[in-house]
């Protein structure tokens, strides 16, 4: 007999694949040790204060990383990409930043090459069921290019003007 729980988390899911997702990776740092994970649940939510939230796998070590740093940078990846994003989103991969190009922003990990940078200053954690909502304020933002990296039906775009 089939599940109708797995039924339906099978149908939301193929229903949430065509939905065109910005593809981020969140950073922080933890006593020199850069840590960073890929995501797509990623969207503005305010302008006075700027803000953003984005959600992670509570699966995941990176939750307890941002609660103990307290800030975390956002990469907005940008087209050609996709290979740090796949990187970032390895579980099997120790150390992630061995093989991207990164530099120190005011203490956070920020990858070379991407659409945008936010620095987030203050964070505040919220429960979303099998994940946790970062609310994120951002103390620092700068667009770099007009092509970013989106995630739509499986599969890595680049989008930009025409």
């Amino acid at each position: 007999m089939t599940d109708p729980t797995a039924v339906l988390q099978d149908a939301f899911r193929e229903c949430m694949a065509r939905v065109p997702a910005p593809v981020t990776v969140i950073t922080t740092m933890l006593d020199g040790a850069p840590y960073g994970v890929t995501v797509s649940a990623f969207a503005s939510l305010s302008v006075n204060p700027p803000m953003v939230f984005f959600a992670l796998d509570n699966r995941g070590s990176m939750i307890e990383h941002l609660r103990q740093a307290g800030r975390a940078g956002v990469n907005l990846l940008s087209g050609g990409q996709a290979e740090a994003a796949v990187t970032f989103a390895r579980k099997d991969l120790a150390d992630r930043f061995a093989i991207v190009d990164w530099t120190d922003d005011h203490g956070l990990p920020r990858l070379s090459g991407v659409a945008a940078w936010l620095r987030c200053d203050l964070l505040e954690f919220r429960p979303g069921g099998d994940h946790t909502i970062v609310l994120a304020q951002v103390a620092a933002a700068e667009p770099l290019t007009d092509v970013s990296l989106s995630y739509h039906l499986r599969h890595f775009l680049e989008i930009s003007t025409p």
